[in-house]
C-alpha cells in the first residue's frame, strides 16, 4: 500500500523508490502484488507518464489513513497531547518563534528528527503532524514552503580548493533522506566531484564539521543569525549557487485541525523567509564569486 501511495505522490516509479529508500524493481514488485490481490491494475502508463484514477488514489489514501489511525488507538489509554514532528534542520526556527504559538504549545508535544525518520513515524501513526523536507520528485501536501540552502565551508578550506582543485570534501545527510538525495543530485548535475567524509542527520554535527574546516555542507541561511553564528564566523559560501529545498506540512485531519496546522506552518515559513539574507548580504568566498 505504501508503495502505491509513493507512486501516486510522485507519479514516478523512480521517485517512489527514492522516497521509500528501496529499489525501483522492489516498488514494481510491491505494486504488482497489490494489483494481483485486488484483481485490478492501479496505474496506467502512457510513455514516461503514469496515470492514476482519482477514485483509486483516494481509496488507497483512505485505507492507509485508516491503518495510521488504528495504530494510534489503545485500550485504557488517554492521548493527552498531539504529537508534531519537526525536521532537525528547522528545529532552531521553532525555538525562535515558540512564543508566538500561544495556546498551541500547551496542546502538542514536539519530536525532532531527520526528515526520513519523521516520514516513517507519520506513516506508522506515531506522530499526528510533521513539517519535513520533501524529496526532489515528491509532489508534497498543500502547505509547502521553499528555502535555499547554501554550500558553506571554512574560508581556509575555500582557499585550499582554489589552489588544489579536486574532489570537494562534504558532509551530507543520508542518501535516502530528502536533503541527502537533493544535495547529491545538485552536485551530480553540476559535474562536481565530491567525497562524503561523513553522513550527519542533525544540523549541529554538520555545523561542527564545517566550522572545523573539515568539509563543506549545505546549510540553511539562518545559521549565520542565531545560535551557530559565532561558531561559523570564519566560514562563508564556497560553492556558487544554492540548493533549493521544499518543506511540507503533513497532518492527520481526523485528529489535527487545519487552524493548528496553519499556525505551525506559518510560523516556520515566516521564520524561513525572515532568515533569508538580502542579495549581497550572505557571507561569500571569492571561489563562489568566480
Amino acid at each position: 500500500m505504501r508503495a502505491a501511495e509513493a507512486v501516486i505522490d510522485t507519479r514516478s516509479l523512480t521517485g517512489a523508490a527514492q522516497k521509500l529508500g528501496i529499489s525501483q524493481p522492489a516498488v514494481s514488485m510491491h505494486l504488482g502484488r497489490l494489483e494481483r490481490a485486488i484483481g485490478t491494475p492501479l496505474i496506467k502508463k502512457l510513455g514516461n507518464r503514469i496515470i492514476v484514477k482519482e477514485e483509486i488514489s483516494g481509496l488507497i489514501r483512505q485505507m492507509l489513513d485508516l491503518e495510521r489511525r488504528l495504530r494510534t488507538v489503545g485500550y485504557e489509554k488517554s492521548v493527552s497531547k498531539l504529537k508534531v514532528g519537526i525536521c532537525g534542520y528547522c528545529a532552531p526556527l521553532l525555538l525562535n518563534g515558540m512564543g508566538r504559538l500561544g495556546k498551541v504549545r500547551e496542546t502538542v508535544s514536539w519530536n525532532i528528527a531527520d526528515s526520513r525518520r519523521l516520514e516513517e513515524m507519520y506513516d506508522f501513526g506515531q506522530i499526528d503532524a510533521v513539517f519535513r523536507a520533501l524529496y526532489p520528485s515528491e509532489l508534497g501536501p498543500d502547505l509547502v514552503a521553499d528555502h535555499t540552502l547554501r554550500w558553506i565551508g571554512a574560508r581556509e578550506l575555500g582557499e585550499q580548493m582554489k589552489r588544489s582543485p579536486g574532489a570537494v570534501p562534504v558532509v551530507l545527510t543520508n542518501s535516502q533522506s530528502p536533503l541527502g538525495a537533493a544535495a547529491r543530485e545538485w552536485l551530480r548535475q553540476r559535474d562536481i566531484s565530491y567525497d562524503v567524509l561523513s553522513e550527519a542527520d542533525d544540523i549541529a554535527t554538520a555545523v561542527r564539521l564545517v566550522a572545523s574546516g573539515t568539509a563543506v555542507s549545505p546549510l540553511p541561511s539562518f545559521v549565520f543569525d542565531g545560535q551557530f553564528s559565532s561558531v561559523l564566523e570564519d566560514c562563508s559560501e564556497v560553492l556558487p549557487g544554492g540548493l533549493d529545498m521544499r518543506y511540507g506540512m503533513f497532518f492527520d485531519d481526523k485528529r489535527f485541525n487545519l487552524r493548528m496546522a496553519l499556525d505551525i506552518f506559518e510560523l516556520l515559513q515566516g521564520e524561513l523567509h525572515r532568515m533569508v539574507p538580502p542579495p549581497g548580504g550572505f557571507p561569500r568566498h571569492s571561489l563562489a564569486r568566480q
